[in-house]
């Protein structure tokens, strides 16, 4: 089937290799010979005829091996390599393969999700329907392909329905809209991945996208929202790669650098981010999600980890679109400067996540906020849950919303992981699911741990007087036109505060049985008490006198749905309450954290289930032992200098 619809969506260039040609391919690729591509220009291999259809690409003069024609007569996985000749040249493409890429994209029936199926992505200068290789290691100074069609001849740069890796390559100029179709099924095609859009694992290395835009609808549709404005794809692997300069615009604009789905092709195999540079880029619209990183988990219902491991995601710019009008029944959003995940789990490991910005109008929908984290956010709402988030060694701090400090913002999270020595600003868990006995989750806030400090400054944190740049990369969002951040070098607490060595950091999970004991009353009242015993000078005189009367509350464990059961209202309602009152006086976790659980009297008729765990973390961040070893056996907090 997949060979049919390849027939049906790409040009005739594409499909113009020789039986001859094909063949000596085929031979090539079994001695483990790739395609040497010696041209730079955009045309068909010159054994190929030139196709009778326009507008193909004509074929190119004899010996020569095009980039174009190199994609269509390689073998699934068979490496395209670059002549050394062509050393930091441009690849400018003028011609369109796809006008209809057929990529896997999701599908609403009746409103509610209905799983990913075949979709019309539109126009794509490049398409493969095979595993793809495009390797320019060779090369000093890489190559670069360029979609030179610009926003009057719109095309994203490469589109693949199948693995792609790529290798010491820059892509930009991709340029990507939702057109109208004559399909009745699909009027719209969809705007995902201004630079790449892959359907299966996108493996970078050492590469940048830079300068890709996406276009989405300005009216509230599913199908029309505007994706990853450099990279859209399943699942990402990417590795000493620059992601900045790119921007996506619409009524639902997410993932500004990337969009990661997040495995729903790859279950059980994360996406990562190792030493890459995700800066300078831009969301905008009336749900605007995610400006430098969005992930997606694997969609809804599933739980795939994202790990974010020695980066820098700066300058990050999530916005309201001020050409779209505020309408209170299609509601607006804006959320994750630099980070956003929206299902699954999220690691942040040794990275730098600053001076992101998320702007917009502040309202209120069905009781939750619509604005959050200007460093990271997860989910917030009944549509989405995610699991857990894992920070450790990083520094996230200088992140606002509307100007306001806004760093870590955990959403509708159900446990908040520290693993240790963090440097943040302003962090919080406000929003996170209230405890659920069952699932031993009743300490749901694992901070803070060895070495973790909150409530810093950027400028306590970070050399701003020493920062290094990417001059020929320029930022589409904070400080739009300037040269992206390439490190932000540590300062104050931040220096030499990270051992070199493994160490290990103790945490909590507990839950409780009732027994023959009724009711959650007791155990709330106990709850409060605790608080004021190991509180007393820091709480009000009148700590939890406007609390809900808790007795009478019961919990229903009731699997997936114990949200939505209306006898769970009560302490769901009492929980919030009493984070909140408790937040405001003792800082981000209000006191309820593995210290508080570890020594909690259980009232009658209740026994508590404890697990006392241990998490061994090692050095995240890319640093030499001599480095190590300079600084007394530590290393400084963030990302490394790359």
């Amino acid at each position: 089937m997949r060979a049919h619809r390849i027939v049906l969506f790409v040009s005739s260039a594409v499909l113009i290799v020789v039986a001859a040609s094909a063949a000596a391919v085929a031979a090539g690729h079994r001695r483990g010979v790739g395609i040497v591509v010696n041209s730079t220009a955009d045309v068909m291999n010159s054994s190929a005829p030139a196709a009778p259809a326009a507008p193909a690409a004509p074929a190119a003069p004899a010996a020569t091996v095009t980039l174009r024609g190199a994609i269509a007569a390689a073998l699934p996985g068979q490496r395209i390599t670059f002549d050394r000749a062509l050393d930091g040249a441009v690849i400018r493409l003028t011609f369109v393969d796809a006008e209809h890429t057929v990529l896997p994209g999701e599908t609403y029936a009746a409103g509610q999700f209905a799983g990913f199926h075949d979709r019309d992505y539109g126009r794509s200068a490049l398409y493969a329907a095979k595993r793809l290789v495009i390797d320019a290691s060779m090369l000093p100074h890489g190559i670069t392909i360029e979609w030179s069609g610009g926003a009057t001849n719109r095309a994203r740069v490469l589109a693949v329905y199948g693995d792609l890796t790529l290798n010491n390559v820059t892509i930009r100029g991709g340029d990507v809209a939702s057109d109208p179709t004559e399909d009745p099924n699909q009027p719209w095609t969809l705007a995902r991945g201004g630079a790449l859009a892959v359907w299966g694992t996108a493996t970078l290395t050492r590469c940048t996208l830079t300068e890709n835009h996406v276009h989405g609808d300005t009216n509230a549709t599913r199908d029309r929202g505007a994706f990853g404005g450099g990279l859209f794809a399943d699942r990402v692997v990417l590795t000493d790669s620059v992601i900045a300069g790119n921007t996506v615009n619409g009524f639902g604009a997410a993932g500004g650098g990337v969009y990661a789905v997040g495995g729903v092709s790859t279950h059980g195999q994360e996406s990562t981010l190792t030493s890459c540079n995700v800066s300078g880029n831009r969301v905008q619209g009336e749900h605007a999600y995610g400006a430098g990183v969005f992930a997606g988990g694997g969609g809804p219902g599933n739980e795939e980890m994202m790990v974010i491991r020695n980066c820098t995601i700066a300058r990050n710019l999530a916005l309201d679109d001020p050409n779209i009008p505020e309408l209170s029944y299609t509601q607006y959003y804006y959320r994750g400067g630099g980070v956003y995940m929206t299902n699954g789990s999220l690691t942040i490991a040794g990275s730098t996540i600053v001076e992101n910005h998320v702007e917009g109008h502040p309202a209120v929908f069905s009781g939750k906020p619509n604005m959050g984290g200007g460093g990271v956010a997860a989910t917030i709402g009944n549509a989405h849950v995610v699991d857990r988030i894992e920070l450790s060694q990083s520094i996230v701090a200088g992140n606002t919303v509307n100007d306001a400090a806004n760093d870590v913002y955990t959403g509708s999270l159900i446990n908040f992981y520290s693993w240790g020595h963090n440097r943040v600003g302003a962090i919080d868990f406000r929003q996170m699911l209230v405890p659920v006995p069952p699932w031993q989750c009743l300490s749901r806030v694992h901070w803070p741990k060895t070495g973790d400090r909150d409530g810093l400054t950027l400028a306590e944190l970070v050399d701003t007087g020493a920062l290094t740049y990417v001059a020929d990369v320029r930022s589409a969002g904070v400080f739009e036109g300037e040269s992206i951040v390439r490190h932000y070098p540590a300062a104050g607490s931040a220096v030499a505060a990270v051992p070199c060595r493994a160490y290990v950091v103790p945490y909590l999970q507990t839950g409780y049985d009732r027994n023959a004991y009724e009711g959650e009353g007791a155990f709330l009242s106990a709850v409060v008490q605790r608080l004021k015993n190991l509180h007393g000078s820091e709480l009000p005189p009148d700590f939890g006198s406007t609390l809900p009367d808790p007795s009478g509350i019961t919990f229903t464990p009731t699997p997936n749905t114990w949200p939505a059961e209306p006898a769970n209202a009560p302490w769901i309602a009492y929980w919030r309450a009493l984070n909140a009152e408790a937040m405001a006086a003792l800082g981000p976790t209000g006191g309820l954290d593995d210290r508080f659980w570890d020594t909690f009297p259980a009232p009658g008729g209740m026994t508590m289930r404890m697990t006392r765990s241990v998490h061994t973390t090692r050095l995240a961040a890319r640093v030499s032992m001599l480095s190590c070893r300079m600084q007394g056996g530590f290393t400084d907090v963030g990302a490394a200098a790359p």
